[in-house]
């Protein structure tokens, strides 16, 4: 992969430098071939704060669609994908280039998960017993790591539940960034999944950034989210 391109192809490479709340998404889409409205929303926008094209987004999200017709992915799902990068809609939309990606606050508070969905806050929204089972898959098995997320979910500290993890996993990398003094980890706690990404590419040796900046986007406003079409399940 070239430096500072993130394309289709080299998403599920990328899925262990996401957080858990995006990689989960990466992963049900490529098991079950389908997410629903609000978890293809979450996911789309973390992509495209990534800095994968709206070409790149269509042709993943087709691949992953791939138990359905061409003729039903153009008429239910194309549009909205579309809208999100702001390729479509009405002019305030194209004006700001669709909608920016979700940080951690936005999906802890808003469109709780509901039956059959995969969007949302694992540390929040899952089960005890389910958010441990995803962990381990992980491979997060350190059972003192395991206690300090529960504690951490318990006090409702979910950000530090996911900022617990991530130096977790990171520890070798971490360790070597503070003796290089480079701070690629940054120091403060993670608030946005694609500043975790960002972090977690750096520490791994990465060069993935956007195009012309080296954060996430802040949120814009969703007052023309009337203009999505009405989402299928």
């Amino acid at each position: 992969m070239a430096a500072g391109t993130i394309t289709a192809a080299s998403i599920p490479s990328l899925l262990p430098s996401f957080p858990l709340c995006m990689s989960t998404l990466g992963t049900t889409l490529a098991t079950t071939h389908h997410l629903k409205h609000y978890a293809r929303l979450q996911y789309t926008l973390f992509l495209k704060g990534l800095g994968l094209s709206l070409a790149d987004s269509l042709q993943y999200w087709r691949s992953g669609f791939s138990q359905v017709t061409d003729d039903t992915f153009n008429k239910e799902y194309r549009y909205n994908i579309r809208h999100s990068y702001g390729d479509v809609g009405g002019d305030g939309n194209r004006r700001g280039g669709g909608y920016s990606p979700f940080s951690c606050q936005k999906i802890l508070t808003e469109h709780p998960p509901g039956p059959g969905e995969a969007h949302g806050c694992p540390y929040r929204h899952y089960s005890l017993e389910n958010l441990t089972a995803t962990l381990q898959r992980t491979g997060v098995t350190d059972s003192s790591v395991l206690k300090g997320v529960k504690d951490d979910r318990e006090k409702m500290k979910y950000h530090m539940a996911c900022n617990r993890v991530f130096e977790h996993v990171h520890a070798r990398e971490l360790r070597r960034a503070k003796e290089e003094g480079t701070n690629l980890g940054g120091g403060e706690t993670i608030v946005h999944p694609n500043e975790y990404f960002r972090r977690s590419y750096l520490l791994k040796g990465g060069g993935v950034k956007k195009e012309g900046g080296a954060g996430p986007e802040m949120e814009r406003s969703e007052e023309h989210t009337s203009e999505l079409q009405s989402p299928p399940l």
